[in-house]
Protein backbone atom coordinates (compact mmCIF):
# COMPACT_ATOMS: atom_id res chain seq x y z
CA UNK A 1 0.00 0.00 0.00
CA UNK A 2 2.95 2.17 1.11
CA UNK A 3 4.21 2.08 -3.07
CA UNK A 4 1.00 2.78 -4.38
CA UNK A 5 1.02 6.06 -6.78
CA UNK A 6 -2.22 7.68 -8.23
CA UNK A 7 -0.63 6.91 -11.42
CA UNK A 8 -0.79 3.45 -11.06
CA UNK A 9 -4.34 3.14 -10.00
CA UNK A 10 -5.58 5.56 -12.17
CA UNK A 11 -4.45 5.93 -16.28
CA UNK A 12 -2.78 9.86 -16.44
CA UNK A 13 -5.35 9.75 -20.09
CA UNK A 14 -7.77 9.37 -18.19
CA UNK A 15 -7.56 11.69 -15.20
CA UNK A 16 -6.36 14.37 -17.97
CA UNK A 17 -9.89 13.56 -19.79
CA UNK A 18 -11.65 14.33 -16.71
CA UNK A 19 -9.68 17.05 -15.70
CA UNK A 20 -10.37 18.76 -19.00
CA UNK A 21 -14.07 18.56 -18.69
CA UNK A 22 -13.83 19.85 -15.20
CA UNK A 23 -11.93 22.87 -16.51
CA UNK A 24 -14.01 23.09 -19.72
CA UNK A 25 -17.39 23.10 -17.74
CA UNK A 26 -16.45 25.35 -15.04
CA UNK A 27 -13.84 27.86 -16.57
CA UNK A 28 -11.37 27.49 -14.47
CA UNK A 29 -8.02 26.39 -14.69
CA UNK A 30 -7.16 22.81 -13.12
CA UNK A 31 -4.35 20.44 -12.51
CA UNK A 32 -3.83 17.11 -10.68
CA UNK A 33 -1.00 16.42 -8.89
CA UNK A 34 0.43 13.42 -6.94
CA UNK A 35 0.75 13.29 -2.95
CA UNK A 36 3.77 15.48 -3.18
CA UNK A 37 2.16 18.13 -5.43
CA UNK A 38 3.91 17.22 -8.46
CA UNK A 39 1.78 17.42 -11.35
CA UNK A 40 0.83 14.14 -13.26
CA UNK A 41 -1.14 15.99 -16.03
CA UNK A 42 -0.65 19.26 -18.17
CA UNK A 43 -2.71 22.24 -16.63
CA UNK A 44 -5.74 22.91 -18.31
CA UNK A 45 -7.35 26.50 -18.88
CA UNK A 46 -4.43 27.94 -17.56
CA UNK A 47 -4.52 31.70 -17.45
CA UNK A 48 -2.19 33.66 -20.23
CA UNK A 49 -1.18 35.53 -16.95
CA UNK A 50 0.13 32.17 -15.20
CA UNK A 51 1.13 30.46 -18.68
CA UNK A 52 2.08 32.62 -21.14
CA UNK A 53 4.00 35.19 -17.90
CA UNK A 54 4.76 34.04 -14.19
CA UNK A 55 5.41 29.86 -15.70
CA UNK A 56 7.77 31.30 -18.54
CA UNK A 57 10.53 32.01 -15.94
CA UNK A 58 12.79 29.51 -13.51
CA UNK A 59 11.59 31.72 -10.40
CA UNK A 60 8.23 31.76 -11.24
CA UNK A 61 7.59 28.00 -12.43
CA UNK A 62 9.69 27.33 -9.27
CA UNK A 63 7.40 29.12 -7.21
CA UNK A 64 4.31 27.64 -8.56
CA UNK A 65 5.43 23.99 -8.10
CA UNK A 66 6.05 24.68 -4.37
CA UNK A 67 2.39 26.61 -3.99
CA UNK A 68 0.84 23.11 -5.69
CA UNK A 69 3.05 21.20 -2.99
CA UNK A 70 2.15 23.90 -0.60
CA UNK A 71 -1.66 22.90 -1.27
CA UNK A 72 -1.14 19.78 -1.52
CA UNK A 73 0.38 19.53 2.39
CA UNK A 74 -2.78 21.93 3.03
CA UNK A 75 -5.40 19.13 1.25
CA UNK A 76 -3.52 16.61 3.60
CA UNK A 77 -3.61 18.56 6.98
CA UNK A 78 -7.50 19.47 6.33
CA UNK A 79 -8.76 16.32 4.57
CA UNK A 80 -10.87 18.11 2.43
CA UNK A 81 -10.86 20.99 0.10
CA UNK A 82 -9.18 23.79 0.85
CA UNK A 83 -8.37 27.57 -0.23
CA UNK A 84 -5.23 29.32 -1.02
CA UNK A 85 -3.77 31.87 -1.73
CA UNK A 86 -0.59 31.28 -4.68
CA UNK A 87 2.80 33.64 -4.92
CA UNK A 88 1.24 35.34 -7.92
CA UNK A 89 -1.01 37.17 -6.09
CA UNK A 90 -4.17 34.52 -7.46
CA UNK A 91 -6.58 32.21 -6.00
CA UNK A 92 -6.28 28.23 -5.66
CA UNK A 93 -8.05 25.58 -4.20
CA UNK A 94 -7.20 21.79 -3.81
CA UNK A 95 -9.17 18.77 -2.85
CA UNK A 96 -7.30 15.53 -1.80
CA UNK A 97 -7.65 12.01 -3.88
CA UNK A 98 -7.34 9.43 -1.09
CA UNK A 99 -7.11 5.65 -0.41
CA UNK A 100 -7.24 4.36 2.64
CA UNK A 101 -7.03 7.46 4.85
CA UNK A 102 -3.40 8.38 2.89
CA UNK A 103 -3.67 11.01 0.46
CA UNK A 104 -2.09 9.59 -3.02
CA UNK A 105 -3.12 12.66 -5.08
CA UNK A 106 -4.75 16.03 -5.45
CA UNK A 107 -6.96 18.33 -7.78
CA UNK A 108 -6.28 22.14 -8.06
CA UNK A 109 -8.13 24.75 -9.41
CA UNK A 110 -8.46 28.12 -9.91
CA UNK A 111 -6.66 31.05 -11.04
CA UNK A 112 -8.90 33.58 -10.35
CA UNK A 113 -9.33 37.00 -8.25
CA UNK A 114 -11.41 37.21 -5.11
CA UNK A 115 -10.88 41.13 -5.49
CA UNK A 116 -9.37 44.37 -7.31
CA UNK A 117 -5.52 44.06 -9.02
CA UNK A 118 -3.00 45.67 -6.00
CA UNK A 119 -0.73 47.09 -8.46
CA UNK A 120 1.96 47.76 -5.94
CA UNK A 121 2.09 44.13 -4.90
CA UNK A 122 2.28 42.98 -8.19
CA UNK A 123 4.57 45.31 -9.74
CA UNK A 124 7.00 43.97 -6.85
CA UNK A 125 6.20 40.46 -8.21
CA UNK A 126 7.05 40.98 -11.74
CA UNK A 127 10.45 42.67 -10.90
CA UNK A 128 11.24 39.72 -8.47
CA UNK A 129 10.53 37.57 -11.46
CA UNK A 130 12.09 39.63 -13.94
CA UNK A 131 8.89 40.48 -15.99
CA UNK A 132 7.72 43.94 -17.06
CA UNK A 133 5.30 45.50 -14.34
CA UNK A 134 3.25 47.13 -16.35
CA UNK A 135 2.81 43.88 -19.13
CA UNK A 136 2.26 41.86 -15.63
CA UNK A 137 -0.27 44.02 -14.15
CA UNK A 138 -2.13 44.10 -17.33
CA UNK A 139 -2.65 40.57 -17.69
CA UNK A 140 -3.44 40.07 -14.11
CA UNK A 141 -6.39 42.44 -14.51
CA UNK A 142 -7.28 39.83 -17.29
CA UNK A 143 -7.62 37.30 -15.31
CA UNK A 144 -11.01 36.18 -13.99
CA UNK A 145 -12.81 37.81 -10.81
CA UNK A 146 -15.31 35.28 -8.58
CA UNK A 147 -16.76 36.28 -5.49
CA UNK A 148 -15.40 34.54 -2.25
CA UNK A 149 -18.76 32.95 -1.96
CA UNK A 150 -18.29 31.14 -5.43
CA UNK A 151 -14.82 30.37 -4.62
CA UNK A 152 -16.29 28.05 -1.99
CA UNK A 153 -18.88 26.77 -4.00
CA UNK A 154 -16.27 25.80 -6.77
CA UNK A 155 -13.80 24.42 -4.46
CA UNK A 156 -16.87 22.29 -2.73
CA UNK A 157 -17.89 20.78 -6.35
CA UNK A 158 -13.71 20.22 -6.85
CA UNK A 159 -14.19 18.43 -3.83
CA UNK A 160 -17.00 16.06 -5.11
CA UNK A 161 -14.99 15.38 -8.74
CA UNK A 162 -12.00 14.33 -6.29
CA UNK A 163 -14.07 12.27 -4.16
CA UNK A 164 -15.34 10.14 -7.02
CA UNK A 165 -11.92 9.89 -7.85
CA UNK A 166 -11.11 8.70 -4.56
CA UNK A 167 -13.45 6.22 -5.25
CA UNK A 168 -12.74 4.41 -8.35
CA UNK A 169 -8.85 4.38 -7.01
CA UNK A 170 -10.16 2.44 -4.30
CA UNK A 171 -11.72 -0.13 -6.61
CA UNK A 172 -9.11 -0.05 -8.51
CA UNK A 173 -6.04 -0.65 -5.84
CA UNK A 174 -8.75 -3.60 -4.52
CA UNK A 175 -8.94 -5.10 -8.69
CA UNK A 176 -5.05 -4.36 -9.20
CA UNK A 177 -4.28 -6.25 -5.43
CA UNK A 178 -6.61 -9.01 -6.59
CA UNK A 179 -4.80 -9.19 -10.17
CA UNK A 180 -1.40 -9.40 -8.45
CA UNK A 181 -2.62 -12.55 -6.16
CA UNK A 182 -4.14 -13.88 -9.60
CA UNK A 183 -1.53 -13.23 -11.90
CA UNK A 184 0.54 -15.13 -8.88
CA UNK A 185 -1.28 -17.72 -9.02
CA UNK A 186 -1.87 -18.25 -12.93
CA UNK A 187 1.84 -17.97 -13.16
CA UNK A 188 2.22 -20.66 -10.84
CA UNK A 189 -0.12 -22.83 -12.77
CA UNK A 190 0.84 -22.28 -15.93
CA UNK A 191 4.54 -24.04 -14.98
CA UNK A 192 2.02 -26.75 -13.99
CA UNK A 193 0.42 -27.51 -16.63
CA UNK A 194 3.22 -27.31 -18.62
CA UNK A 195 5.11 -29.72 -16.19
CA UNK A 196 2.23 -31.99 -16.19
CA UNK A 197 2.24 -32.47 -19.76
CA UNK A 198 6.63 -32.74 -19.66
CA UNK A 199 5.54 -35.64 -17.07
CA UNK A 200 3.17 -37.47 -19.52
CA UNK A 201 6.30 -37.02 -22.75
CA UNK A 202 4.28 -35.18 -24.59
CA UNK A 203 5.89 -32.55 -27.14
CA UNK A 204 4.19 -28.76 -27.40
CA UNK A 205 1.83 -29.64 -30.09
CA UNK A 206 -0.51 -32.49 -28.60
CA UNK A 207 -0.95 -29.48 -26.12
CA UNK A 208 -4.62 -27.85 -26.33
CA UNK A 209 -4.04 -24.90 -28.34
CA UNK A 210 -5.75 -22.37 -25.26
CA UNK A 211 -3.55 -24.04 -23.15
CA UNK A 212 -0.65 -23.34 -25.31
CA UNK A 213 -1.48 -19.42 -25.94
CA UNK A 214 -2.13 -18.82 -22.72
CA UNK A 215 0.83 -20.70 -21.24
CA UNK A 216 2.81 -18.86 -23.39
CA UNK A 217 1.49 -15.45 -23.66
CA UNK A 218 2.22 -15.45 -19.29
CA UNK A 219 5.78 -16.81 -19.76
CA UNK A 220 6.23 -14.30 -22.44
CA UNK A 221 5.50 -11.48 -19.73
CA UNK A 222 6.76 -13.31 -17.02
CA UNK A 223 3.42 -13.02 -15.05
CA UNK A 224 2.92 -9.29 -15.61
CA UNK A 225 -0.20 -8.29 -17.44
CA UNK A 226 0.18 -4.38 -17.63
CA UNK A 227 -2.77 -2.82 -19.83
CA UNK A 228 -1.55 -1.13 -22.94
CA UNK A 229 -4.43 1.86 -23.38
CA UNK A 230 -4.62 3.74 -26.65
CA UNK A 231 -7.09 5.16 -28.83
CA UNK A 232 -8.64 2.84 -31.05
CA UNK A 233 -11.94 2.22 -33.26
CA UNK A 234 -14.16 -0.07 -32.44
CA UNK A 235 -15.22 -1.10 -36.13
CA UNK A 236 -11.44 -1.93 -36.41
CA UNK A 237 -11.79 -4.15 -33.14
CA UNK A 238 -14.74 -5.88 -34.61
CA UNK A 239 -12.75 -6.55 -37.89
CA UNK A 240 -10.07 -8.40 -35.88
CA UNK A 241 -12.22 -10.06 -33.62
CA UNK A 242 -14.37 -11.61 -36.71
CA UNK A 243 -10.83 -12.90 -38.62
CA UNK A 244 -9.93 -15.06 -35.65
CA UNK A 245 -13.64 -16.17 -35.22
CA UNK A 246 -14.03 -17.54 -38.79
CA UNK A 247 -10.56 -18.94 -39.02
CA UNK A 248 -12.05 -21.08 -35.68
CA UNK A 249 -15.35 -21.53 -36.54
CA UNK A 250 -17.11 -24.00 -39.55
CA UNK A 251 -18.88 -21.30 -41.19
CA UNK A 252 -20.51 -23.32 -43.91
CA UNK A 253 -22.80 -24.96 -40.70
CA UNK A 254 -22.72 -21.93 -38.35
CA UNK A 255 -24.36 -19.08 -38.93
CA UNK A 256 -21.75 -16.27 -37.24
CA UNK A 257 -23.02 -12.40 -37.18
CA UNK A 258 -20.95 -9.77 -36.25
CA UNK A 259 -22.05 -6.07 -35.45
CA UNK A 260 -21.43 -2.39 -33.77
CA UNK A 261 -24.16 -0.73 -31.90
CA UNK A 262 -24.82 2.88 -34.31
CA UNK A 263 -24.41 4.64 -30.75
CA UNK A 264 -21.14 3.07 -30.10
CA UNK A 265 -18.82 6.18 -30.73
CA UNK A 266 -16.28 6.03 -33.40
CA UNK A 267 -13.00 6.19 -30.39
CA UNK A 268 -12.81 4.99 -27.71
CA UNK A 269 -9.47 4.84 -25.13
CA UNK A 270 -8.82 1.57 -23.62
CA UNK A 271 -6.92 -1.90 -23.97
CA UNK A 272 -7.94 -3.11 -27.44
CA UNK A 273 -6.12 -5.73 -27.93
CA UNK A 274 -6.89 -7.31 -24.69
CA UNK A 275 -10.64 -6.38 -25.22
CA UNK A 276 -10.15 -8.81 -28.34
CA UNK A 277 -8.32 -12.17 -26.41
CA UNK A 278 -11.07 -11.62 -23.99
CA UNK A 279 -13.63 -11.74 -27.12
CA UNK A 280 -12.07 -14.49 -28.78
CA UNK A 281 -11.34 -16.50 -25.72
CA UNK A 282 -14.88 -16.34 -25.19
CA UNK A 283 -15.78 -17.44 -28.27
CA UNK A 284 -12.94 -20.39 -28.84
CA UNK A 285 -14.58 -21.88 -25.67
CA UNK A 286 -18.24 -21.73 -27.56
CA UNK A 287 -16.53 -23.06 -31.10
CA UNK A 288 -15.67 -26.14 -28.90
CA UNK A 289 -18.95 -27.45 -28.48
CA UNK A 290 -20.81 -25.23 -31.54
CA UNK A 291 -21.50 -27.81 -34.59
CA UNK A 292 -24.27 -25.67 -36.25
CA UNK A 293 -27.01 -22.86 -35.76
CA UNK A 294 -26.73 -18.73 -35.11
CA UNK A 295 -23.69 -17.31 -33.34
CA UNK A 296 -23.59 -13.59 -32.81
CA UNK A 297 -21.42 -11.03 -31.21
CA UNK A 298 -22.27 -7.03 -30.81
CA UNK A 299 -20.36 -4.35 -29.11
CA UNK A 300 -22.61 -1.43 -27.73
CA UNK A 301 -21.53 0.84 -24.96
CA UNK A 302 -23.61 1.98 -21.82
CA UNK A 303 -23.10 5.37 -19.69
CA UNK A 304 -21.85 4.44 -16.30
CA UNK A 305 -20.46 8.10 -14.57
CA UNK A 306 -17.71 9.45 -16.03
CA UNK A 307 -16.66 5.97 -17.88
CA UNK A 308 -18.45 4.86 -20.83
CA UNK A 309 -18.81 0.76 -20.81
CA UNK A 310 -18.16 -0.89 -23.74
CA UNK A 311 -20.94 -4.04 -23.80
CA UNK A 312 -19.78 -7.19 -26.10
CA UNK A 313 -22.41 -9.59 -26.05
CA UNK A 314 -22.00 -13.44 -27.20
CA UNK A 315 -25.43 -15.20 -28.22
CA UNK A 316 -24.87 -19.07 -28.84
CA UNK A 317 -28.96 -20.08 -29.88
CA UNK A 318 -29.19 -23.75 -29.53
CA UNK A 319 -26.25 -23.97 -27.21
CA UNK A 320 -24.47 -27.76 -27.88
CA UNK A 321 -22.44 -27.08 -24.25
CA UNK A 322 -23.22 -28.99 -21.96
CA UNK A 323 -24.91 -28.19 -18.48
CA UNK A 324 -22.27 -29.56 -16.36
CA UNK A 325 -19.93 -28.12 -18.10
CA UNK A 326 -21.52 -24.88 -18.04
CA UNK A 327 -21.66 -24.54 -14.61
CA UNK A 328 -17.69 -25.32 -14.23
CA UNK A 329 -17.12 -22.42 -16.77
CA UNK A 330 -19.53 -20.19 -14.81
CA UNK A 331 -18.26 -21.40 -11.53
CA UNK A 332 -14.66 -20.68 -12.97
CA UNK A 333 -15.54 -17.17 -14.25
CA UNK A 334 -17.44 -16.70 -10.76
CA UNK A 335 -14.22 -17.85 -8.54
CA UNK A 336 -12.31 -15.22 -6.50
CA UNK A 337 -9.03 -17.90 -7.10
CA UNK A 338 -7.25 -20.21 -8.70
CA UNK A 339 -6.42 -23.85 -7.57
CA UNK A 340 -3.38 -24.92 -8.85
CA UNK A 341 -4.03 -28.62 -9.93
CA UNK A 342 -7.14 -27.92 -12.91
CA UNK A 343 -10.42 -30.30 -12.64
CA UNK A 344 -10.41 -30.22 -16.58
CA UNK A 345 -7.61 -28.53 -18.66
CA UNK A 346 -9.27 -27.88 -21.43
CA UNK A 347 -11.44 -25.19 -19.43
CA UNK A 348 -8.08 -24.02 -17.32
CA UNK A 349 -8.55 -20.83 -19.83
CA UNK A 350 -11.30 -19.76 -18.56
CA UNK A 351 -10.01 -18.98 -15.02
CA UNK A 352 -7.20 -17.34 -17.17
CA UNK A 353 -9.54 -15.35 -18.71
CA UNK A 354 -10.87 -14.40 -15.30
CA UNK A 355 -7.47 -12.45 -14.34
CA UNK A 356 -7.82 -10.13 -17.46
CA UNK A 357 -11.63 -9.74 -16.69
CA UNK A 358 -10.33 -8.54 -13.23
CA UNK A 359 -7.35 -6.44 -14.67
CA UNK A 360 -9.28 -3.99 -16.18
CA UNK A 361 -12.39 -3.81 -13.39
CA UNK A 362 -15.09 -5.39 -15.52
CA UNK A 363 -17.84 -7.90 -15.01
CA UNK A 364 -19.31 -10.53 -16.74
CA UNK A 365 -22.83 -12.30 -16.83
CA UNK A 366 -23.15 -15.83 -18.29
CA UNK A 367 -26.58 -17.35 -18.28
CA UNK A 368 -28.17 -19.91 -20.20
CA UNK A 369 -31.90 -19.06 -21.68
CA UNK A 370 -34.61 -21.60 -21.76
CA UNK A 371 -34.65 -21.87 -25.54
CA UNK A 372 -31.36 -23.50 -24.63
CA UNK A 373 -29.52 -20.45 -25.84
CA UNK A 374 -26.28 -19.20 -23.83
CA UNK A 375 -26.09 -15.34 -23.05
CA UNK A 376 -22.52 -13.85 -22.38
CA UNK A 377 -22.23 -9.88 -21.81
CA UNK A 378 -18.69 -8.86 -20.80
CA UNK A 379 -18.93 -4.97 -19.35
CA UNK A 380 -15.18 -3.16 -19.75
CA UNK A 381 -15.08 0.69 -18.58
CA UNK A 382 -13.68 2.35 -21.16
CA UNK A 383 -13.31 6.38 -21.95
CA UNK A 384 -14.67 8.23 -24.81
CA UNK A 385 -13.15 10.26 -27.47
Amino acid sequence: MKDIRLVDLMEVKALQKIQDEFSKYTGLASLMTDENGIPVTKGSGFSGFCMDLVRTTKLGCSRCEECDKNGAVLTLKNKRATVYNCHAGLTDFAAPIMLEGKMIGSCIGGQIRTEDVDEEKMAQIAKELGIDPDTFIEAAKKTRCMDKEDVERAAIFLEGLAASLSEMAYHNYLALEKSRKMEKAAKAQSEFIMSMYSDLHMDSSQIPVEIREVVDYIRQVDGKIELRETNYKVNDLMDVVYEQAVNMLDTNKIDFRIGVAPSVPEFLLGDAGRIGQITVKALQVISTYKTGGLLTVEFSTRKKSYATMLVITIMDYDSKIPSDTGKKILSYVNSDSFVYEPEDVSLVAIRLLKMFLEQMSASVIMRREEDNTIFVEFSIPQLPL
